[in-house]
């Protein structure tokens, strides 16, 4: 396979709005948006060595994708974004590939269902009887996912953290869609509207309760949680949510990494094989996955107590003061927000 050449942001984000304008419409059936999605996903390239192989997790369909060699002692569950309503496997394939050769290890992209057919808690459940599932046959394993399959991690972590047994090692959260029931200020950004949003927040609800942290996991408890890295970008509708998140997150005693993009657009990550800014966010989001597992190592280490995905020891209650990566430039940059009045 070749290498694919690297679109410059300005072109990429000019092919990509009208496309997503019209796809994430609130006046486009379900099914259609579903389809259209699917199609375009074929475009994003994968990585040379990659492999993507079949997966049955907890009841529901999935993918495991690995890029060459992967020891499966260690893996990530991605939840893959759409509103809770659109997405799949299928268009969040590259973005696993080149995370899973970021990391070395391989990546689970799991199909749990989508509403309106199965609003909340109907996603959560899933992504929470796969988690378990994979935990049978990996050591460690780490949640992560963007947009609302960011806001699905959340809650399974908040859940399996208060049952007390088998915990993520960590979460990584791009533009997390953490309370679908906070509209946002402006009306659109390149990705999505936020009648669109709307229409989205509506059909996950269904009939049940808007303070549900099970359907808005930043109104649950958040102590005790995983070391966490969160990625938003400063032009997008939940930018101002992301940001009262990590600081939510850090005063709650998580450790957080927290990166703002200035130019990238909402989970930009999905386009890493057609966009040099959005491969380095990847390169970087799994530099912190391993790192995060090479701290385990040191920290636990194998032996009596273990246990297969459990964080060894509590977040410091501070953003991580690891430099940038060099490869991400000054159009990202790490800060540790105040909380919110």
């Amino acid at each position: 396979m070749t290498a694919t050449p690297m679109l410059p942001l300005p072109l990429a984000s000019a092919l990509l709005a009208p496309y997503y304008r019209l796809t994430f419409h609130h006046r486009v059936p379900w099914p259609v948006q579903r389809a259209l999605l699917n199609a375009v996903a074929r475009l994003q390239p994968l990585p040379a060595g990659t492999t993507v192989s079949k997966a049955w997790l907890g009841g529901r369909p999935a993918e495991r994708v690995v890029v060459g060699p992967a020891p499966s002692s260690e893996a990530v569950l991605y939840l893959h974004g759409g509103g809770f309503t659109t997405g799949s496997p299928a268009t969040h394939r590259s973005l696993a590939a080149h995370l899973a050769r970021e990391i070395r290890r391989p990546v689970y992209l799991l199909d749990y269902r989508l509403a309106p057919e199965h609003p909340c808690p109907a996603a959560l459940d899933d992504t929470v009887a796969a988690f378990d599932a994979l935990t049978r046959v990996a050591n460690s394993v780490a949640l992560a996912g963007d947009s609302a399959g960011g806001g699905l991690a959340l809650a399974a972590a908040q859940v399996l953290a208060a049952r007390g047994t088998a915990r993520p090692a960590a979460l990584a959260l791009v533009s997390p869609w953490a309370n679908p029931g906070v509209q946002a200020d402006r009306r659109r950004d390149l990705v999505v509207s936020r009648a669109w949003a709307f229409a989205c927040a509506a059909a996950y609800l269904g009939d049940g309760d808007p303070a549900d942290h099970r359907y808005a996991p930043a109104l649950g408890a958040l102590a005790g949680l995983p070391p966490t890295y969160l990625h938003t970008n400063v032009r997008e509708l939940l930018y101002p949510q992301c940001r009262t998140l990590a600081a939510a997150l850090s005063a709650a005693g998580v450790e957080v990494r927290y990166v703002e993009h200035a130019r990238l657009w909402h989970a930009a990550q999905a386009q890493a094989g057609l966009v040099r800014a959005a491969a380095e966010s990847v390169h970087d989001i799994g530099r912190f996955l391993t790192g995060v597992w090479s701290e385990l190592q040191r920290d636990a280490g194998p032996g009596p107590g273990s246990e297969p995905g459990h964080v060894s020891k509590p977040g410091r209650g501070r953003a991580e003061e690891r430099p940038a990566d060099a490869r991400t430039g000054p159009a990202s940059r790490e800060t540790a927000p105040e909380p919110s009045s």
